[in-house]
């Protein structure tokens, strides 16, 4: 079969869960092309893997004005009924407002570039693992193909704005949709109408767990060896940093050895180094940037606790590296965190914003090996038996075999 997978911008060091599920399919034997409407910028080819994945993907972007308006000319005539049908589709499901419907507009132009992609080279299903804007081109372009589609949700961006970003509508047309918790399949259900929410099924992001290993427990001696710590994600608001380095000026204050190592990049980094700064912090926090799943594999099995405190997220394949690594992690109690952490067994959750239990969570790990060893062990376990890539890939490709035959 001849899959297309689509989105806005591919491959980028933050969506390697795409590229690996794009890799795996291929070699299930599924034909497996990638799409996207624009090249993302240089500074994510942190890998071999995104640096082989760019060269096999077709741009759309940027198109060429007369061959755009040659291609809306040719559709019209050939299917004006379905042309008129997939713009009113636009029409329906734009945001408010003079730029809502200008930005429609566009995604339906961006919507024939696509179809035309799909149909020249013979794609049979296409798939997109947003549910945002380049949710809505995908929809718009299957309506104009006829090329069926699907599309994993993840939150939880998607639920703030969910009658603005019209997922009732991406259900209602889509093949399937793949959810990835029981949490982002709620939302879905309440956001979509209950004779749809059959097409509703789950499948996890997953990791590679045979690229993981865990390491021997180092002998520490807390007096003279940094605790090291670890984050992995976008400096971004909703991921909640600056509640972790309050957290940890106040363990500074009472005279705690750590060391932090922030591996990402985005619009808060100016503000979080100057924080850091300001507190003194500055030989306790390192800020990496964007790096390399083999620089991430790298710091993780030197990390003692990884650390992800955001304010909303979906299930976030960070905290599965840590944990397949055998590195305990503290989360948030939001989105599908706690499917993945059980609290006290496979790691620790906090409440979002609380830097007091963050601190104390970090506090209980520095102070209690055996808890460490604990974690340790099953979150490994988890891993193995629940976010398995390799098996999440599986149902993915049943999925697709079982709707396309249908």
């Amino acid at each position: 079969m001849r899959i297309s997978y689509f989105t806005s911008s591919y491959p980028r060091a933050t969506d390697t869960f795409i590229q690996r599920e794009v890799v795996g399919l291929r070699e299930a034997g599924h034909g497996v092309f990638t799409s996207a409407l624009r090249k993302p910028e240089g500074a994510n080819n942190v890998s071999e893997l995104i640096r082989s994945e760019r060269e096999k993907t077709t741009y759309l972007l940027p198109a060429k004005a007369f061959a755009l308006i040659k291609l809306n000319i040719i559709t019209l005539f050939k299917t004006p009924a379905i042309y008129f049908k997939t713009l009113c589709l636009a029409y329906r499901t734009r945001k408010p407002g003079i730029k809502g419907t200008l930005y429609q507009l566009f995604y339906f132009q961006e919507a024939l570039l696509l179809s035309n992609y799909l149909l020249q080279n013979k794609i049979q299903h296409i798939h997109n693992h947003f549910g945002d804007s380049s949710g809505s081109v995908t929809m718009l372009a299957s309506q104009l193909s006829g090329v069926e589609y699907s599309i994993t949700f993840h939150g939880p961006h998607i639920f703030f704005e969910p009658t603005l970003l019209a997922l009732r509508e991406k259900v209602k047309f889509a093949k399937f949709i793949v959810c990835i918790s029981n949490y982002c399949r709620s939302q879905m259900m309440l956001f979509s109408d209950a004779e749809d929410w059959h097409k509703l099924h789950i499948v996890h992001c997953g990791v590679d767990v045979a690229a993981y290993s865990t390491g021997e427990p180092l002998a520490k001696n807390l007096v003279n060896d940094a605790f090291k710590l670890l984050y992995v994600g976008r400096l971004a608001a909703e991921k909640g940093v600056p509640v972790l380095l309050n957290s940890l000026i106040a363990l500074k204050n009472e005279g705690h050895n750590f060391h932090l190592t922030l591996l990402g990049d985005g619009p808060e980094r100016a503000d979080l180094e100057h924080k850091v700064k300001q507190h003194g912090l500055h030989e306790h926090v390192y800020f990496g940037g964007f790096a390399s799943q083999e620089t991430v594999r790298k710091t993780l099995q030197n990390s003692d606790v990884f650390i992800l405190p955001s304010f909303a997220e979906g299930v976030p394949v960070s905290l599965m590296e840590a944990m397949a690594c055998g590195v305990p992690v503290i989360g948030t109690n939001v989105g599908g965190v706690t499917e993945l952490i059980q609290h006290g067994i496979s790691g620790l959750v906090v409440s979002p914003s609380d830097e007091v239990s963050l601190k104390q969570a970090i506090l209980s790990y520095m102070e209690n090996e055996q808890l460490r060893e604990n974690v340790k062990r099953e979150a490994r376990q988890t891993i193995e038996a629940q976010f398995n890539l390799n098996l999440e890939i599986a149902k993915l490709g049943k999925l697709i075999d079982k709707y396309q035959e249908s």
